[in-house]
């Protein structure tokens, strides 16, 4: 069987130092932020790309060398990662594909990352032209090529030291054919480098669109710190960070710092979701709890909302860190669950577009099952996008009270839902008499039964 590997070769972003041609025209700083997002876009494909073909193996190759273990954090990239090394670009790729074709590999595929409309199909074309080719190459439309393949070493069509011109194409299809590859062409593809090139993102799915991530929460800000961190390593340039918390009494202002937006409203998650959700700008909502582990490639997915309209609402499967047996099967049936009957938990993840946030009035029930009736609601505007990567929750609450017990309390409690018991109800049911957090008057027609007055 052969053994295929794939090399993303990359910048360690940093201003002036990336796309400094388009920066002649935008500036250093957008035009950093501007190859991030590509870059971005790029490690998402290639996940893509890898649930089709698992056993291909995965490198980043980024250069400068010394920017690699900031690269690899701040990716968060789950592959091996290593310099590229030589004196200029063609020396760094026939250095990177001798590296892998020692390692043994039979096929090899480097690919740029500064484009947008290459996708996953295109990766698995261009292995599958290697089967009948022994090299491959993807051309640019502005006479480079974005990606190339071997079969074996072939250092002499990577000698030329000047590069970015408008022949390079050429002259490597040239000069793999006299080294006596059998080649054979990829779909053309843009990449980004001209003004000109700006107008297709504005049109495309991926780069039209700016995430609001909406967080809420009880927990104190030091104690939310860590988690933060490692959630704004997947987030693209543009994208918003906002924590709600719930605070009885009087809120404090909004403010912005550690790159988030810092929200207080009355306590409930409800009300803390709708609150971050009107404050903030994005044209996708992601609602997070604060206990999940999103993958590298999250904002990546979320994303993929805005691919077809027919989809209303997305999630992630579900999966407990850590877990054992029992916690498996719990997710496996809210996975099920999902599939089956659309209802999605809000430890999965959601998101949505605004326009359907919108149109569905946002969530409707103040303290639980918040995200059942929003994923009810979001029906009548489209299907379920239930993506394949894993989100991966803490499995504090089941351990606390016992899984069995848990999982059974969790079912009555939805179960009473459904049979139409008020929000108040089911919130001292669930948590065992103890009183609403706060007084709490709902709109007419929202929850009606929840009019009383609660304090703690």
């Amino acid at each position: 069987m052969n053994r295929n590997a794939l090399i993303l070769f990359a910048r360690n972003p940093e201003p002036g130092r990336v796309k400094t041609r388009l920066a002649k025209h935008i500036g250093d700083r957008a035009a950093c932020n501007l190859y991030e997002r590509l870059l971005r876009f790029a490690l998402g494909l290639i996940e893509d790309f890898r649930t089709t073909a698992p056993r291909t193996d995965v490198f980043a190759a980024v250069t400068p060398a010394e920017s690699v273990p900031t690269f690899r954090d701040r990716f968060s990239i789950p592959w091996a990662v290593f310099p590229q090394e030589g004196d200029h670009l063609g020396e760094r790729m026939a250095l990177a594909f001798r590296k892998l074709f020692l390692r043994g590999y039979d096929r090899v595929l480097l690919l740029g990352s500064d484009l947008a409309d290459v996708n996953a199909q295109d990766l698995q074309g261009a292995f599958r032209a290697l089967d009948g080719a022994e090299a491959v190459l993807g051309p640019a439309e502005d006479g480079g090529f974005y990606a190339v393949g071997l079969r074996r070493p072939c250092p002499a069509a990577f000698q030329d030291p000047q590069w970015g011109t408008s022949d390079v194409l050429e002259r490597t299809l040239k000069a793999l054919k006299s080294e006596g590859l059998a080649t054979r062409l990829l779909p053309a593809r843009r990449d980004v480098d001209r003004p000109e090139d700006l107008s297709a993102l504005r049109r495309h799915w991926a780069f039209s669109s700016t995430v609001s991530v909406v967080v809420p929460t009880l927990a104190p800000r030091h104690q939310l710190m860590p988690w933060i961190q490692g959630l704004r390593k997947i987030l693209w340039p543009g994208d918003e960070l906002c924590v709600v918390r719930g605070v009885s009494g009087a809120q404090a202002p909004p403010r912005r710092s550690d790159g988030v937006l810092w929200l207080e409203s009355p306590p409930g998650r409800g009300r803390q979701l709708n609150h971050g959700a009107r404050t903030t700008s994005g044209n996708i909502l992601w609602f997070l709890h604060d206990d999940c582990l999103p993958g590298p490639s999250a904002a990546y997915q979320v994303r993929k909302i805005m691919l077809d309209v027919r989809f209303s609402l997305g999630c992630f499967r579900l999966g407990f860190s850590p877990t054992n047996r029992a916690l498996d099967a719990i997710a496996a049936w809210a996975n099920g669950r999902t599939r089956i009957f659309r209802l999605p938990y809000g430890d999965q993840g959601l998101f949505c577009r605004r326009d359907v946030f919108d149109a569905v009035g946002g969530f409707a029930r103040p303290f639980l099952m918040e995200d059942v009736d929003f994923a009810r609601a979001c029906r009548s505007h489209g299907r379920l996008l239930f993506l394949p990567e894993t989100i991966f929750t803490s499995p504090r609450r089941y351990l606390d009270r016992g899984i069995l017990r848990a999982s059974i309390s969790n079912h009555l409690t939805l179960f009473a839902h459904f049979l139409g018991l008020s929000n108040a109800t089911l919130y001292q049911r669930y948590y065992k008499g103890r009183a609403l957090p706060i007084r709490t008057f709902l709109p007419k027609g929202k929850d009606h039964g929840d009019h009383q007055i609660f304090h703690p």
